[in-house]
């Protein structure tokens, strides 16, 4: 009974360490209104485009790398059965 006692009296001290951090983080993020300010401040419209390039890039190079290994695939399955 007493190891269930301290195992309990373990869970309720590391949950109330978690929710010590939780209304600590939730107290800083209030207290400090300039950080949404911030966040949004460098991320105008030409992040934007230059992530949405990114992207379009990213697609086209997968597009391509599939191309390449459908053409590894084949070459070595033509290889096999000659």
């Amino acid at each position: 009974m007493d190891d269930e006692d301290s195992i309990d009296n373990n869970i309720n001290k590391k949950w109330g360490n978690i929710k010590t951090i939780k209304e600590t983080k939730q107290q800083l993020i209030e207290k400090d209104e300039s950080t949404e300010a911030y966040k949004n401040k460098w991320y105008d419209e030409e992040c934007k485009f230059a992530i949405e390039e990114m992207k379009k890039a990213r697609e086209m190079w997968l597009i391509k790398e599939e191309g390449r290994r459908s053409r590894s695939i084949t070459i070595k399955e033509e290889t096999l059965t000659k």
